[in-house]
């Protein structure tokens, strides 16, 4: 009967079987058949585990198994019957699936009434059960009863024990217990079940006072108005995120969400799915314009969840993927089949992904041990499931009764009013015992800012109906409080009126400060009479300045000085107009800050003067330094700077900021060795700090940022500086003054001003900074370095403060002088008596570049070519009876470039063509150009070789192929390089073209001959022109051909063609293999 009943089961369900094979491995010793229970047509159960929307997942587990190599020779068919969470078709697929298709493992039913009766079935035969979905029953966990089954799900006694942990952290004893009975999975069903088992269990004195189930049928505004009698922290367990949603602004309606309510919602699986949408927020499609209520409402609440950060990173394109394989094979489901007008996957997807890969690394475990037995025993697999892996529902722990261990977090409303996480919930993997570890240092100002940082109580201090509370304060005093708002009203008046008295002083004293910073345009008088002629020439300048001014005057960075800067007279004293472009409103603490800054003094700042608001453009005015700037003393190169001037100006620098950072200012920002000016006592002033509000609108020059320090330049274009940044700046200045070289000395080294502000910006280990090279003859103290090294550290905490700086500079200098004047003398003096020298050593240097140049020149032309066109000699055409010219082509090179950047493609093309450079070193070929991916090489010219031509090029081609085996693509590893060749010999003409670049060129019909061979030819092959071949086989002889026969080539009509396998010295297996058609 038992067989009957069994075969009339296969009959009637026998329309939904359906079996997958995925067979990654075409000779498997391991053949393993699953069977596969989920529902179809529920509408309830599609968004959550439906085939539709969640089938693929086993397609996604297993290219994750196979990409991971972890079950090789193991292929895998899945039998597919559909049940719709139906006890009585769950048991009989089961058996049918066990009995006569033979599973080896089975996976599901999704739901917790059948998943509790098909385990016990599955434990009687031994057959291992892999849960997922809404299985969330903590008789799931009973390993005794249910010896082969294992779950990726939490269930909801470890929710349970959760929400006790939490109400024993904060001192909460009641609470009240709401549930909802609605949907398929009846998740809310089996938590409130589960949650009572673990308040009963818990250490902690607990007590539900009231319990309500809140179904479709309940008034839920009546339930709300009884637990507001009954309890102030209430546990909710809704299914969906609006029944959250409707549930808080239900509370809001009733004036439940003040600072006495808590309101704990277990789970929010809707939040993971689709962060697009807050939980707060209403369906985008049907909005209800509520949502700003339902933010503040949720303010009232604390949302528990387990761990998914990973998951986060799995689900950003889970979701497309799954519907995606959903149209593929082997499943093939069209729009109807899915049933998904959302376009997402089930919420439920991922744990069928994991479920799937979870068997995989035990099924890796147990066949290690036994290839033959290993897949058989459901509770041996159990064992071998104990563990965790990241997978696409989260972090995955199995504990050793086969159930998920979970990590919860504790989440709510921050001072922002965003989501954020306040404590974490750990559970042992043995048992569900709990440990809170609070993600906070002070309780009061993060998890309840919301609540004026107070805690609730689960028994407010006026009970639940507000009627113990003892009279207040005022009640009592009312009489003396009266009094003291009187004579407070009385201090009040008297204080405002002081204060007035006192703001009006103030006022006046600042008006009378804003005289001294405020200039007239018209105060400002030309160097020159000659006003009219527009900007000054250098020369007429000089009339005014002194030739020396203006020789070493401050870098423009080559702007004219009408652009940027304007000399003027202002009180019969030289100044220095700087302009600005954008006219930004000022208000009065700009005004300020231009007070403070008139006042400033020291005498390493220089002075600022004023600022001019009725010019046609802004003007700062400071006063002049006749020496220029830093940078230009250091570019010039004409001063001999010793150990001791390089301490003198850093001592000077760091003076300046010491200054600059005690003020109210606080930092520079904008410090460059441009910026630091150098009068006519050699002693260095800062320039160009504070006026923020009008520089904030001028970006700053990309030159500019490369005394900026990394910290800011991730901050973009808003950083304004700070201290650590200064001392940054001071860091690149004194490598300039130390290498005498401006600042990472850019004209030796390759990279561009843009890519060195990129570096730094990215950081490193070890950061890029400027290199530090002294010259054989330098006695710089080595901590000078060392202090330098410090002060651009990556971090800007571990940069030395700059009065620190300042004092470890003092200590380094040990020598008696202090007057910079008298060194720079003595200088200059030794300057003139080594200028011989120095000419001698600059001869020396042009002999040197001459030889570079020759080599350069060597390179673009042939040597007899250039050494005519060095001497002024005409090259004339020179004609060449017979050459072998060869052209290659990179396959497909189009393709690779579509995937690279425009630096990868530069980066790939050079080192494959710095190997071809490499080989045709070694043969007497000269290679004529290269064209993007094309190559254009001859042999025979302009040195003849008499028949040795056609040799070398055939030899240079087959190194050509063999070297590809050694080029990789770093970008691209899957990606390998292919090359077509054609060689053709004849005669040509060679000479040089063009005057402004020469270029050694070649022209003849056996020139585009060779280019027809290799556009005509094939990857990875060399196709050979018929007189190649007769020189190959015939005159020099010692190379293997193959006729490739009749071949219509554009322009050339009917050409007989061959192909270079290699030499007859080769091997076999070193022939190329010829492709045909």
């Amino acid at each position: 009967m038992e067989w009957l009943l069994l075969l009339l089961l296969v009959i009637l369900y026998y329309p939904v079987l359906v079996r997958t094979q995925y067979t990654p491995y075409d000779k498997a010793d391991v053949r393993i058949k699953i069977g596969m229970l989920i529902p179809r047509t529920s509408p309830e159960l599609i968004p959550l585990v439906g085939y539709g929307r969640s089938a693929s997942a086993v397609r996604v587990a297993m290219d994750r198994l196979t990409r991971e190599g972890l079950l090789p020779g193991v292929n895998f068919t899945f039998v597919w019957r559909y049940e719709e969470c139906d006890e009585h078709q769950a048991i009989g697929y089961t058996i049918s699936l066990i009995l006569e298709e033979k599973i080896d493992l089975l996976v599901g039913p999704p739901c917790n009434a059948p998943a509790l009766d098909v385990g016990i079935v599955c434990g009687y035969y031994d057959m291992p059960l892999w849960l997922w979905g809404p299985t969330t029953s903590a008789e799931l966990s009973n390993l005794p009863r249910y010896p082969t089954l294992a779950t990726v799900t939490v269930n909801s006694y470890a929710i349970g024990v959760a929400v006790c942990e939490i109400m024993f952290q904060y001192g909460w004893n009641e609470m009240a217990v709401l549930y909802s009975v609605g949907g398929a999975e009846q998740r809310c069903s089996y938590l409130n079940q589960d949650l009572e088992t673990a308040v009963n269990s818990f250490n902690g004195k607990i007590t539900i006072t009231y319990r309500s189930d809140i179904g479709v049928n309940k008034d839920l505004g009546r339930v709300l108005d009884e637990v507001k009698t009954r309890a102030r922290i209430i546990i909710a367990c809704l299914n969906t995120a609006a029944e959250k949603r409707s549930f808080m602004l239900m509370a809001k309606d009733k004036g439940m969400t003040s600072n006495e309510y808590v309101y704990v919602l277990p789970e929010m699986d809707e939040i993971r799915q689709n962060e697009v949408t807050s939980i707060w927020q209403s369906n985008p499609k049907a909005p209800d314009g509520r949502d700003e209520e339902a933010h503040e409402a949720f303010k009232a609440a604390l949302l528990i969840d387990y761990e998914n950060e990973k998951a986060h990173q799995y689900m950003s394109n889970f979701s497309e993927e799954i519907v995606q394989k959903m149209n593929e094979w082997p499943f093939y489901c069209d729009k109807k089949c899915q049933d998904n007008p959302t376009g997402e996957a089930a919420r439920y997807a991922g744990h069928l992904a994991d479920s799937l890969y979870l068997y995989g690394l035990a099924l890796n475990k147990s066949l290690a041990r036994d290839r033959k037995n290993g897949k058989k025993s459901g509770s041996v697999l159990l064992m071998d499931a104990v563990g965790s892996f990241e997978g696409f529902s989260g972090h995955v722990i199995i504990g050793d009764n086969g159930t998920r261990v979970p990590v919860f977090f504790v989440m709510g409303l921050n001072s922002s009013q965003q989501l954020q996480a306040f404590a974490r919930i750990d559970m042992t993997e043995t048992g569900y015992i709990s440990t809170f570890v609070p993600l906070y240092n002070n309780e009061y100002s993060t998890i309840w800012y919301n609540r004026n940082g107070k805690r609730p109580k689960s028994n407010p201090d006026c009970g639940f109906l507000g009627l113990e509370c003892p009279k207040s304060f005022a009640e009592q005093y009312l009489k003396y409080i009266i009094i003291a708002i009187v004579a407070g009203i009385l201090v009040l008046f008297l204080a405002i009126l002081g204060v007035y008295f006192l703001i009006r002083a103030k006022i006046k004293e600042q008006e009378r400060l804003n005289q001294m910073w405020q200039i007239s345009f018209h105060s400002l008088t030309e160097p020159s009479s000659k006003k009219s002629n527009g900007a000054m020439s250098a020369r007429s300048m000089s009339s005014t300045f002194t030739q020396s001014a203006i020789s070493e005057r401050m870098s423009l960075d080559g702007e004219s000085l009408s652009e940027r800067f304007a000399f003027f007279i202002y009180n019969k004293e030289k100044v220095v107009g700087q302009k600005h472009a954008y006219r930004v409103p000022l208000n009065k603490h700009d005004f300020s800050e231009f007070r403070h800054m008139r006042q400033l003094d020291s005498e390493n700042l220089n002075k600022f003067l004023g600022f001019v608001q009725d010019a046609p453009q802004y003007i700062s005015v400071w006063r002049y330094c006749s020496r220029g700037s830093l940078k230009d003393v250091i570019a010039k190169g004409s001063m001999t700077i010793d150990a001791f001037f390089v301490y003198s100006l850093m001592r000077d620098i760091a003076s300046g900021l010491v200054a600059i950072h005690n003020s109210f200012l606080e930092f520079h920002g904008r410090l460059t060795s441009a910026t630091c000016l150098i009068d006519d006592r050699w002693q260095v002033k800062l320039s160009n700090f504070g006026l923020r509000s009008v520089r904030k609108m001028e970006p700053a020059v990309d030159k500019d940022l490369l005394w900026t320090a990394p910290e800011l330049l991730r901050e973009g274009p808003t950083a304004v500086g700070s201290k650590p940044g200064d001392v940054y700046s001071f860091a690149i200045i004194c490598s300039e003054l130390v290498t005498k070289a401006c600042a990472w000395n850019l004209e030796n080294r390759k990279e561009q001003v843009d890519e060195i502000i990129y570096m730094v910006r990215r950081g490193g280990l070890p950061p890029l900074r400027p290199d530090i090279h002294l010259a054989s003859n330098t006695d710089i103290n080595p901590a000078l370095i060392r202090l330098i090294t410090d002060c651009w550290d990556e971090a800007p905490h571990h940069r030395p403060p700059i009065e620190t700086v300042l004092t470890l500079l003092k200590s380094i200098n040990n020598t008696k002088s202090t007057n910079l004047m008298d060194h720079v003398f003595n200088m200059l003096e030794q300057y003139a008596s080594s200028l011989e020298e120095e000419v001698n050593e600059r001869t020396k240097e042009l002999i040197d570049e001459k030889k570079k140049s020759d080599i350069l020149l060597y390179r673009m032309l042939p040597r007899q070519v250039a050494d005519k066109l060095k001497v002024g000699q005409s090259v004339e055409p020179e004609a060449f009876d017979c050459v072998t010219i060869f052209f290659s082509d990179v396959v497909s090179f189009t393709v690779l470039a579509s995937k690279s950047t425009p630096l990868q493609v530069v980066n790939l093309l050079n080192e494959l063509y710095t190997t071809f450079d490499g080989i045709i070193d070694t043969f007497d070929v000269y290679k004529v150009e290269t064209i993007g991916d094309g190559y254009l090489c001859v042999s025979g010219l302009p040195h003849r070789n008499g028949n040795e031509h056609c040799a070398q090029i055939a030899k240079m081609s087959l190194a050509f192929m063999r070297s590809l085996k050694t080029v990789r693509i770093p970008h691209l590893p899957n990606e390998r390089i292919n090359l077509r060749i054609g060689i053709n010999t004849g005669g040509c003409i060679a000479g040089v073209v063009g005057l402004t670049m020469p270029r050694y060129c070649l022209f003849g019909d056996s020139v585009n001959t060779a280019s027809r061979m290799e556009s005509n030819g094939k990857p990875g092959q060399i196709h050979v022109s018929e007189e190649a071949n007769d020189f190959l086989t015939n005159v020099v002889g010692g190379f293997v051909t193959e006729s490739r026969g009749d071949v219509i080539i554009k322009g050339k009509g009917v050409m007989k063609t061959y192909w270079l396998l290699g030499q007859v010295t080769d091997r076999p297996d070193q022939l190329l293999a010829v492709r045909h058609p």
